[in-house]
């Protein structure tokens, strides 16, 4: 028979265990989380992206839209037309692909009409781009939709679609940047082609900016004469050490261009992290010292934050891979 003392005795060393297993659980939870937080080896892979604000680009959009249609309405003024006019003549010719004797006339001519227009200032040239962007997305749909390049697209873009595919950005018909970067390469190369990139209220805004460099940085490529040098150098290869020799240079050339537009859109955007992505380039460039700098360049900085674990997780890749080498 079991006595009352004896039930009392097994309650109470039941309550004990019961009460030394709940004060265990924040003891694990907390084991669990340490070693989630330590720092450890990863390897870095994203370079990150420029954020987009998207109520500030449909802003964008909505003006140089209000632009064009007032141009539809109230015709530009006579200089500004005909600079219109001089700037569809060379580019048919460039899409054309004309002599150069023929291009520097029509170039020459496209000057003048330019010195005719600016004294009227910027905003009648502002619309004047306005209305050749829409004509020009237009057309790049239809291209897209049709694979043919229109007289149309020539007159507006000239030899674009050719350049874009020379990036290796068009294959086919099939066009990789989206509308966001298309706006903002049509623009810059317009402000170019007519120097007007010293006028600020004709550049690209931030926004524009950042959607064209976020397809840079998601769509690197090698300058064209080093993919022309790495496909013969395929074409030559004849066992797997050359083969991975051309797949490092590749990596490698890639990486440098990422690296060139990293250091290009930090000049534009304080706000990019550059330093950490630079770690990230660098890293996949095999360049384990500039990586492990780099991160160490953003973690004094940034010792807290969204990038402030990954970036310690990434330095100890770069530092133990640079002691490897």
């Amino acid at each position: 028979m079991i006595t009352s003392e004896a039930v009392d005795d097994l309650n109470r060393r039941r309550e004990l265990r019961d009460a030394m297993s709940l004060a265990l659980v924040p003891l694990g939870v907390a084991l669990v989380l340490g070693v989630l937080l330590l720092p450890r080896r990863a390897v870095p892979e994203s370079v990150p992206l420029p954020v987009v604000d998207g109520s500030e680009l449909a802003r964008i959009v909505a003006v140089d839209h209000a632009r064009a249609e007032l141009a539809r309405r109230e015709p530009l003024s006579g200089p500004v037309r005909a600079l219109g006019s001089t700037l569809r003549e060379f580019h048919t010719l460039e899409g054309k692909d004309a002599d150069n004797r023929l291009l520097y006339d029509a170039r020459h001519t496209v000057d003048e009409a330019l010195a005719e227009a600016l004294p009227g200032g910027t905003e009648p040239l502002l619309t004047l781009r306005a209305v050749e962007l829409e004509g020009f997305l237009d057309e790049m749909h239809r291209f897209e939709a049709t694979g043919e390049q229109s007289t149309e697209l020539k007159a507006l873009a000239g030899a674009f679609v050719r350049s874009l595919t020379a990036e290796g950005w068009c294959d086919g018909h099939s066009v990789a940047p989206d509308d966001d970067a298309l706006r903002t390469m049509f623009k810059q190369m317009w402000n170019a082609f007519l120097g007007l990139e010293g006028h600020p209220e004709m550049a690209p805004a931030l926004d524009e900016q950042r959607a064209l460099f976020a397809f840079y940085l998601s769509h690197p490529r090698p300058p064209k004469n080093m993919r022309d040098a790495l496909d013969a150098a395929r074409r030559g290869a004849r066992d797997a050490t050359a083969c991975t020799a051309i797949a490092e240079a590749e990596r490698g050339a890639t990486e440098s261009w990422r690296l060139e537009r990293i250091t290009r859109f930090a000049a534009i955007d304080p706000s990019y992290p550059a330093e950490y992505a630079r770690g990230v380039a660098s890293y996949r460039r095999g360049d384990f010292g500039a990586s492990a700098h780099a991160f160490r360049a953003w973690l004094r900085d940034h010792p807290d934050g969204p990038l402030a674990l990954r970036a310690q997780n990434y330095l100890r890749a770069a530092a133990n891979a640079e002691r490897v080498e």
